[in-house]
């Protein structure tokens, strides 16, 4: 299992895998805009697919690619630091709604919109999501480079090498899992493409959530996993409180593709700021002086 880790998410890798992602995404670009193009002097008849109406529609191609690459990225580094793998969703999660921007930009004719048309609205609601989604990123990592590490006994770090050994067993049966639903996805996708029907009924091309919700499903119950293993090893409160909070932030996540318009808004930016604001407790319990004595 370890040589399996290994290979997977070593430095080496994970330089291939961005390089990979960065020659398919600019591929992925070219081709969609090609295709947009063929369909437009109707070459090739796409028009029943709404990506290739519009050569803004382009940019959902690349940013797809770089979607799978941060997704390996909070895999990667969830056995490391379970700050920074939170931090990793959020990353997905902004792209998601910039992804989203570029699809709202698409159903608006500017020439004769006016301020009461609800896809302006949804627009310029994302536009600001984006924005306080990027500052409490910001904010957190902030946060993180403030928090101290406090000296370990022997003992102490022995436990922490075995945890972060248990993590990397979870980490790679979470990445075999994410394979699977990638898989299962896809396969879907292709036959409803060809056949006008889903092969699992209760799935739906929703451009902005397919795969994300189970994605983050999987990535709820990784988590409360290794929330119940620390415990086994550590039992400070803080630190279960952390991570618990964490978890919270993730399951607020996932809700937020359940549900459209202002609420999903409102449940992602309340994730930020609640992993935010546990993280800024934690820091200060590590931190204190009064609290180590």
């Amino acid at each position: 299992m370890n040589s399996f880790y290994d290979s997977i998410f070593s430095d080496k890798t994970r330089s291939s895998i961005q390089t990979l992602t960065t020659t398919l995404a600019v591929l992925g670009f070219i081709t969609h805009l090609i295709l947009i193009g063929l369909s437009a002097v109707s070459i090739i008849d796409l028009s029943s697919y709404g990506l290739f109406k519009n050569p803004i529609n382009a940019i959902y191609t690349p940013f797809s690619f770089i979607l799978i690459y941060e997704i390996y990225l909070l895999v990667f580094y969830l056995p490391r630091s379970f700050t920074t793998s939170l931090l990793k969703q959020f990353e997905i999660i902004s792209l998601i709604l910039v992804r989203r921007v570029f699809a709202d930009i698409t159903k608006i004719d500017f020439t004769t919109v006016s301020m009461t048309n609800i896809d302006l609205r949804n627009l310029f609601v994302d536009l600001l999501a984006v924005l306080a989604l990027a500052l409490t990123i910001l904010l957190f990592y902030k946060a993180k480079s403030k928090l101290e590490e406090s000296p370990q006994d022997k003992f102490d770090l022995i436990l922490e090498k075995r945890f972060n050994n248990l993590k990397k067993y979870v980490s790679t049966a979470l990445i075999v899992i994410l394979a699977c639903i990638s898989l299962v996805h896809l396969v879907d996708f292709v036959f409803s493409s060809i056949y006008g029907e889903h092969l699992i009924p209760s799935m739906k091309n929703d451009l902005n959530s397919i795969f994300y919700k189970d994605f983050f499903t999987a990535l709820i119950l990784t988590d409360v996993l290794i929330l119940l293993l620390s415990y086994s090893f550590f039992q400070d409160y803080f630190r279960l409180l952390r991570n618990t909070g964490f978890v919270i932030a993730t399951i607020l996540i996932r809700l937020s593709f359940g549900v459209n318009g202002l609420l999903n808004i409102i449940l992602i930016l309340s994730s930020a700021a609640f992993g935010y604001a546990i993280l800024l407790i934690y820091i200060n319990y590590r931190n204190s002086p009064q609290i180590d004595e």
